[in-house]
């Protein structure tokens, strides 16, 4: 192992954290990541990686052995996104080395540093246990996606597991103004039945709310303002409509892609449909 200019040995810096078990996962499970993270990059104009692939790329880093100061610096962007000037310094002089094999990498993460301009604090307190979800959920797309690819099954669960894990992940995208939701299945049922429960009682206060504002004088402020509120819940309901019908559409391609296997999937359809008639 080379020694590094003042005499001590390159030191590996903590490697990153699996979610599952405190260890980082195979390598390459992190390059597919970020090569994702770049791509999606890439078709931005700024063509910035965001807060997870940067972190990722540093993670990338620290799986090998690097000088203390360095490695100190990327433990400390793993853990809380700070930015150190070590951790700048580092990257400016191997990303201006063409020779080097980590030379792309470090450009990559030193234009994220330098697009946070003089934000180089922590990005949250819980900045890396946030990633490490994003992390986990992320790989687990990425096998879900390998395994259709190539036909295989889900392995069946572990008899000794009460209960699956509690999955709620949320990612907003600031160009599109959406946020994307990662949710496990019995956390999503449990959602939509509380947003159709949400949605039928502001439809019932819309029916009220017009009921009253027709016994009120043609043009006069209180018809108008019952109107206006009228308007206002049937939009609210109208979105969480949507999403309801968005649930169900996909459970039905579900069903479709496996028609001769019954899933928990359309039986929770089913059970919603009861549902709906017991309401009305």
């Amino acid at each position: 192992m080379r020694r590094t200019d003042n005499g001590t040995k390159p030191t590996p810096a903590r490697a990153g954290r699996s979610p599952a078990d405190g260890l980082l996962p195979e390598l390459s499970l992190y390059e597919r990541l970020i090569d994702h993270g770049i791509a999606i990059a890439d078709s931005r104009r700024d063509g910035i990686v965001d807060h997870v692939t940067a972190r990722r790329l540093a993670i990338w880093f620290a799986a090998r052995p690097q000088e203390p100061d360095f490695a100190r610096s990327l433990v400390r962007f793993v853990d809380t996104g700070a930015i150190s000037p070590d951790l700048k310094t580092q990257l400016r002089i191997r990303g201006r080395s063409p020779d080097r094999p980590d030379q792309p990498q470090a450009a990559r993460l030193l234009e994220y540093c330098r697009a946070r301009g003089k934000d180089v604090g922590w990005v949250g307190r819980n900045f890396g246990a946030a990633c490490d979800q994003i992390d986990r959920a992320d790989l687990m797309l990425a096998d879900m996606h390998e395994r259709a690819l190539h036909g295989r099954r889900d392995p069946a669960p572990s008899p000794e597991a009460d209960s699956p894990p509690i999955i709620a992940l949320a990612q907003a995208n600031p160009d599109s103004r959406t946020v994307s939701l990662i949710l496990d299945e019995a956390t999503t049922s449990t959602a939509l039945y509380a947003i159709a429960a949400h949605a039928d009682e502001r439809e019932a206060h819309v029916r009220e709310v017009e009921r009253y504002g027709q016994t009120l004088p043609e043009g006069s402020y209180g018809r108008r303002n019952r109107q206006a509120i009228a308007t206002r819940e049937t939009r609210v309901a109208a979105r969480l409509r949507a999403v309801e019908r968005a649930y169900r559409v996909a459970l039905e391609r579900d069903a479709v892609s496996r028609p001769s296997e019954p899933t928990r999937a359309s039986r929770s359809v089913e059970h919603a449909a009861d549902m709906e008639i017991e309401l009305e």
